[in-house]
């Protein structure tokens, strides 16, 4: 879980027979390493923690299309040739199974009385293991009376790919203005299909080769020492006790799913303008913000409520890195390529301003070529020496050591269709995490922010006030005139580097969010 996906293409099919049957073919191909890893389980076994599930939660602006003549239609036309999607797995292998999509298992309807029904029921179904014996997808449609929302809620386990992934294949049944979904979404160009990377003046892609980790060998070194050097965050009552993540935390079997209300994204571009930032930092900041007040005023924690503290506190944040893609064939192309890489965030800041800055100066080290390519280099190398065992159990170590984890994916910038052919109008999405740390799920989409957080309510008892302070950090940051309102120091752990700089080691390590 720790380490980039180098060999993110699974091997060349072969033909087997199948035992239940003389002469029926049965399709065989190996799974990739990370994918056969996400299969087999990427923590340690005492964790006993649940299987590694992708959610998709979209609510439409008004009614949900027909299952079978809409999207059981588009599913079987685009994604069901995919072995990803058309084969179960089998002990890191895709095998074909089923000749024929079964509509019955991997379509369904559930109705729900009210709008509030469709979270309850995501909270429940977000706890739910797939059915192996069919191909590891399913999609739900929660159908709600008007005037309320009906929505999709769409379950894909890990090992089929990665939420970037997801969005390039999933664009063919996408219908928006323009008609063409991946060119309304605000990733760096790197990480897009080669056909819709933009160009620069000089005739060349804006992800230019030049430059490297060998000038700056000091990032370089620090990203490499960087998963060996992490210790436990400070004991806070938004995070367990130490002794409870010593070595490596249990899943005690409760996870919250809590949605914050939307934040334009006009409110946060003149955030990010006024302070000559970017959007990530803006959104990464109102998200410290808004834990640092959950923690004073809902769980009263007096380090949290003072102003002096010294505390530790980090959040893992999942880069999303290159991979290749075929636009006639993007559904083959579905893959996990990400990384995941510590940082530390300034919870302990007491001014509004003084987190934007020093949220500034963290994520200043997302930003350095050299530094990505050190934290992808030494996971690589211990992925690749080390026994399964030790590294499920230096995830599960690593990950307890922090307090966090946050997803930060842009969707489209206009609203899309779905499926595009007899669908509707989706209004609202949202990435559905249950995780053995709080998940934040963030997802830019049609000019706003939707966001949600997947925790533990023992730690968040009452997560709703944590989305209203969500709002409200964004507000008291646009009311802050640019200028230097922290007493602390403001300083990057290295040089600021530019992002569209490639490493030899690491070609275009860009980040999964906002340019």
């Amino acid at each position: 879980q720790m380490g980039t996906n180098s060999d993110s293409m699974d091997d060349v099919t072969q033909s087997l027979t199948a035992a239940d049957s003389s002469d029926a073919p049965l399709l065989r191909r190996q799974m990739s390493s990370m994918a056969a890893a996400f299969e087999a389980g990427t923590w340690d076994p005492e964790m006993k923690m649940l299987e590694p599930t992708v959610n998709l939660l979209a609510y439409y602006s008004r009614g949900a299309p027909s299952v079978d003549a809409a999207l059981a239609d588009a599913m079987e036309k685009f994604m069901w040739p995919s072995h990803r999607f058309s084969c179960c797995m089998d002990n890191g292998y895709w095998v074909s199974k089923h000749a024929k999509m079964e509509r019955s298992y991997h379509f369904r309807e559930v109705e729900v009385a009210s709008e509030g029904a469709i979270d309850e029921w995501v909270q429940a179904a977000m706890m739910q293991a797939l059915d192996k014996n069919y191909p590891v997808w399913r999609v739900t449609i929660l159908r709600a009376p008007a005037p309320n929302r009906s929505a999709l809620f769409w379950q894909l386990h890990h090992s089929i790919g990665d939420g970037l992934s997801m969005l390039f294949a999933f664009s063919p049944m996408m219908g928006c203005p323009g008609g063409d979904p991946l060119s309304k979404i605000p990733l760096p160009s790197a990480l897009l299909p080669p056909e819709r990377r933009k160009v620069t003046a000089g005739g060349g892609s804006s992800s230019s080769q030049a430059g490297g980790c060998c000038q700056t060998p000091c990032a370089f070194m620090k990203g490499m020492l960087a998963p060996a050097l992490v210790k436990h965050d400070t004991e806070l009552r938004i995070n367990p006790p130490i002794a409870q993540r010593n070595p490596f935390m249990r899943f005690n079997g409760q996870r919250n799913f809590t949605r914050f209300p939307k934040v334009s994204m006009s409110l946060i571009k003149s955030i990010k303008d006024k302070h000559e930032c970017s959007v990530n930092d803006v959104l990464m900041a109102g998200l410290i913000g808004a834990l640092r007040r959950y923690g004073a005023e809902v769980c009263e924690d007096p380090l949290l409520q003072s102003e002096s503290a010294r505390i530790e506190f980090k959040s893992m944040i999942m880069l999303a890195l290159p991979r290749p893609v075929d636009m006639k064939n993007l559904a083959d192309c579905v893959t996990n390529k990400m990384l995941f890489v510590p940082c530390s965030l300034p919870i302990d800041e007491p001014t509004v301003l003084g987190r934007l800055h020093r949220t500034i100066a963290a994520f200043a080290g997302m930003k350095s070529t050299a530094y990505i390519a050190g934290v992808a280099g030494m996971t690589d190398f211990v992925k690749g020496v080390a026994p399964t065992s030790v590294l499920r159990k230096t995830a599960s170590e690593t990950f307890s050591k922090h307090s966090l984890l946050v997803t930060n994916v842009p969707s489209t910038t206009v609203p899309i269709t779905f499926p595009k052919e007899g669908g509707e109008e989706i209004s609202e999405t949202h990435m559905v995490f249950p995780n053995i740390i709080p998940q934040v799920s963030i997802i830019t989409y049609n000019g706003f922010v939707n966001a949600n957080i997947v925790a533990d309510p023992e730690l968040f008892p009452k997560a709703e006030r944590l989305g209203e302070m969500f709002r409200k950090e964004f507000e008291a940051l646009d009311a802050c005139d640019p200028g230097v309102a922290s007493t602390r120091k403001v300083s990057a752990p290295f040089e600021r580097t530019s992002v569209t700089k490639a490493c030899p080691m690491l070609p275009n390590p860009y980040v999964h969010y906002h340019r």
